[in-house]
Parts: C-alpha cells; structure tokens; sequence
C-alpha cells in the first residue's frame, strides 16, 4: 500500500477507487451471468416453435454502471397466424426497462426527484451511483414511471366499477381529507387556467391517529394512502372510492369523514349513507379572521359556530354590517363570509359531537382526533412543486403521483411492481448457483491476494 501513502490520497479518493472497483467487477459478473442464461434459454428452448435470428446487443444502465447484455433473437409465430420476434432472455428476467435504466437505478431516480429538481437529482444519482445521468434522462424517467402509475389507477377505477375490488382490512372509521394545489402553468396547459394557474387536487385516507413515540405529544397518521393529479371532479371522487375498496372491507366501514375547505369538488358524491363531511378548521378560523376586523368579535364568532349557535353568528354578522357605515368593502367581506358558513354549516360542529352520531371505539393503539393534517401534507407537495417553477399539466400530475406514492408504506415496492417484473424460477436457481459460486471463488481470491497487493 506504499503506493497510497506516497501520494498522500484522502480516505474519500480511496474509498472512491475501491468503489469504482467494486462496480467494475460486479458489472463482469453480471454480464457473464445473463451470457450464460441466454446460452441456456438457447439450448433449451422448442426449437420448431422458435427460430434463431441471431444475437444483438444492449446497454442497460444500472446502479454499477452500463451494463452490455448480449441475447438471442427469436422468430415465434403466435396462435393467430401472426409473426413476432422475441428476446427469451428479456421474458425469462422479467425485463421491461424505462429507457434502458434498471429498476433499482429507476428507484433512485424517482425517489430523489420528489424532493429535488430534475438537476440537482442528476447530480445526486450521477454521484452516489456509478451511472451518470443527465437531467432529461431524469424527466423521461419520471414521465414514464408516472404515466404507468396513471394507468394503473384507471385499471383500478375500472375493477372498482366492475365490482372486482374487495380489500380485506377491517377497520370501523375510516377518514379522508381533501384539498388543492394552484401551480403555475407553462405553454398550452396556461390555456383555461386562472391568471396562469390551474388546481391539482390532492387525496388522502388514513385510519386514525398514534403517538409519534411513548408519551409523545405529537401524533402521526396511520396507514395513510396519498393520490393526486389533475382531475375532474367525479373522477377524483372515483380513484378516492377505488383506493378505498381495494384495501379495505367496505362492509366493515361504518363511518367515512370527509375533511375539507367546503369545495365542491371535495364533496362530489360524498352524501351516502355513513359518509360525514367536517370543514377544515384551519380554513373557517381563515375565513374568519379575513373577513371580520374586529379581533372581539372574531373570538365571539370561533366559540359559536364551534358550539352551533349559528343564529348567534348571523346576528352577529348583520350587527357588523350595520356598524361598517355602509362600506363597501367591509359588508362585502362579511357577506362573503356568511354566504361560506350557510353553505357548509352541516360540517362546522366537530364529527365527535354530533347529535345522533355514535362513534365506535378505536381499534387498540389507534385515537380518533380532529381532522386538520391536510395542510401539512398539501405543503409535502408544494415544497418541491411551487417556487419560481412552471409546469404542464402532464408534468406536474406525473410527478405528483410519485409524490403520493412516497407518502405511504412501501414506496419501493410500490415503484418496483410499475417497473419490474418478476424473474423466471428457473433463472431465480441459475442465479442463486451463481452467486454462491462466485462468493466462494472471489473470498479466496481476496484472501491470496490481499497482502502481496502493493499498488
């Protein structure tokens, strides 16, 4: 190691060179692995059936690098008449790439592409991985990954329609907030938009609440699903129903509460039996606070309406009106504002107190509280969509759907089934053989090799 220590190289070159070894070596094998399994998938295969037309070669990117995949063309003629030319290797592997990136490299893209610009996430992978990516590459990848999760949904509404859905957690509440983001719009999608800019809506269900930690004061959600995109409003009510029904019994659900600001789209459908809906606080005491001047009797006007003394209020609001001399800006104000209570005031009073409402227990180490952890889960999305940032419409509904993704359990998993398939068992055994071969082989090969190394 004299080598090293006359060029006085930091830990971070070093470490650096070893991983570029690393990666160089696990690149070799790999391509040797899926030679072999081409060569085998060659031998075995029904030779009437499929007809040699000979091999080509592709680059996959991946997490060490590129890799070369050399494989077998096949001309196979199908049931039909009709003539199709084949990889078996791409079918035995399950392969269906985005752009020849693999799915693990994929992963990473998507991953770090919630939360950063297209740039700065081609830095990131270009960094850690030893795959350089540019930023187009990151927006194609992105584009892709979202527009398969888009698909996916619309097999999902359609399963839900058919009635073909039937999801097996049993839960007795379940609770769903609503609410929308205005992006700023780019080229075609400003057309039809207000003052450029168009609202993406954003979905969320959960179970209830449990404490962060043991004798925490802050609570998490459970279980909680995100979607969004840009939607209309009954299919937005649709992909909400959809999500529900494929992981839950819907005949277990007793209640559905709906949290929202009181727009129409959030209440599309929601006025079936056991569906309640509750208007967002945060947005009342807003409206609130806008709308009338007087902090005296903004606390007068909070404590009534959270008691349902709505006369109160009115009478309140009408005294108020009197008292602005006739202006026209305030009278506007506070009209605006009973018109904002009269029209949601069946879901001002909390869920919990309710006459006539009997809310079943909370299954163990769950709490049932007031809604409200919409805004924090709006700005997830708005942290990494707004600011100084234009958009299509394609664009930003692509990026939001990985972004609901990431906000729920197995993000991986979740992109892993849009991305990869799975591996034939009998390469899953090559595969396996393999590995413990070249484990043995390259431990000795380490042993013998590591003291004599000088450079």
């Amino acid at each position: 190691m004299n080598s090293l220590t006359v060029k006085t190289k930091t830990f971070k070159e070093i470490e650096k060179i070893f991983f570029e070894i690393g990666c160089e070596v696990a690149k070799t094998l790999m391509e040797q692995f899926l030679e072999k399994a081409d060569k085998a998938l060659e031998t075995s295969r029904d030779k009437a059936a499929l007809r040699h037309k000979g091999s080509r070669t592709t680059t996959i990117k991946t997490l060490m690098g590129e890799v070369t995949m050399k494989r077998t063309l096949y001309r196979r003629v199908k049931e039909d008449g009709t003539v199709e030319h084949v990889f078996l290797l791409d079918e035995a592997l399950g392969l269906d790439t985005i752009g020849n990136i693999s799915p693990n490299l994929v992963e990473k893209i998507v991953g770090h592409a919630c939360e950063m610009s297209y740039r700065e996430v081609s830095n990131a992978v270009s960094g850690l991985t030893n795959q350089a990516i540019s930023h187009q590459g990151v927006w194609n990848v992105v584009q892709a990954v979202g527009e398969r999760q888009a698909e996916a949904e619309k097999r999902l509404i359609e399963a839900y329609n058919n009635h073909q859905l039937a999801g097996e957690r049993e839960v007795p509440v379940l609770f769903e907030e609503a609410d929308g983001l205005w992006l700023s719009m780019q080229g075609e999608s400003r057309k039809g938009s207000s003052k450029g800019k168009k609202e993406m809506k954003i979905g969320i269900v959960y179970e209830g609440w449990a404490q962060r930690y043991p004798c925490s004061k802050e609570y998490k959600t459970i279980e909680k699903t995100a979607f969004a995109g840009y939607m209309k409003p009954e299919e937005f009510k649709a992909l909400r129903d959809a999500v529900v029904a494929e992981k839950y019994n819907m005949d277990e659900i007793r209640y559905r509460i709906l949290n929202g600001d009181g727009a129409a789209w959030i209440m599309e459908g929601h006025d079936t039996e056991g569906c309640l809906f509750q208007l967002d606080a945060y947005h009342l005491a807003r409206s609130v606070i806008r709308n009338v001047s007087d902090k005296k009797s903004r606390r007068h006007i909070m404590r009534w309406l959270k008691e349902g003394q709505y006369e109160n209020v009115f009478d309140k609001l009408e005294e108020l009106k009197y008292e602005c001399g006739g202006q026209e800006k305030g009278v506007k104000n506070l009209t605006a504002l009973e018109r904002y209570i009269r029209s949601n005031i069946e879901g001002i009073v909390s869920y919990k107190e309710r006459e006539g409402i009997e809310m079943p227990s909370p299954p163990e180490g769950v709490e049932y509280r007031n809604l409200g952890t919409m805004e924090k889960n709006v700005d997830i999305f708005a942290k990494r969509m707004k600011g100084g940032k234009s958009w299509s419409v394609r664009g930003a509904s692509n990026l939001s759907k990985i972004i609901g993704l990431k906000m729920g359990k197995g993000f991986n998993d979740k992109i892993a089934a849009l991305v990869s398939g799975k591996v034939s068992e009998r390469l899953t055994e090559r595969f396996e053989e393999a590995i413990k071969t070249t484990e043995t082989s390259f431990k000795e090969t380490i042993k013998k090799s590591v003291y004599p190394m000088h450079q």
